[in-house]
C-alpha cells in the first residue's frame, strides 16, 4: 500500500482523530502538565487554545472518517 493512500484510510484518520482528542484534553487541564510546559501564568490561556484547537481538529477528522466510505 502506498504511503499516500495509507493516510487516506478510515482507520488511520480515526487514530489521528483519537490522538488529537486525547492530546486536546491533556492541554486543557493545566494540572496534568504541572506547569512543566510553560511556567508563567499567562501561558495557561495559550495551553487552553492549543487544547481547543486539537479537540476541534479531532472533531473534523472524526466527521471526515465517519463520512468517508
Amino acid at each position: 500500500m502506498e504511503k499516500k493512500s495509507l493516510l487516506k484510510t478510515r482507520k488511520v484518520t480515526g487514530i489521528f482523530s483519537l490522538a488529537a482528542f486525547i492530546g486536546g484534553f491533556l492541554f486543557l487541564n493545566p494540572t496534568i502538565t504541572g506547569g512543566a510546559i510553560l511556567e508563567n501564568s499567562s501561558s495557561l490561556s495559550s495551553l487552553s487554545i492549543i487544547g481547543l484547537l486539537l479537540i476541534a481538529c479531532s472533531v473534523i477528522l472524526a466527521a471526515y472518517a465517519l463520512k468517508k466510505r
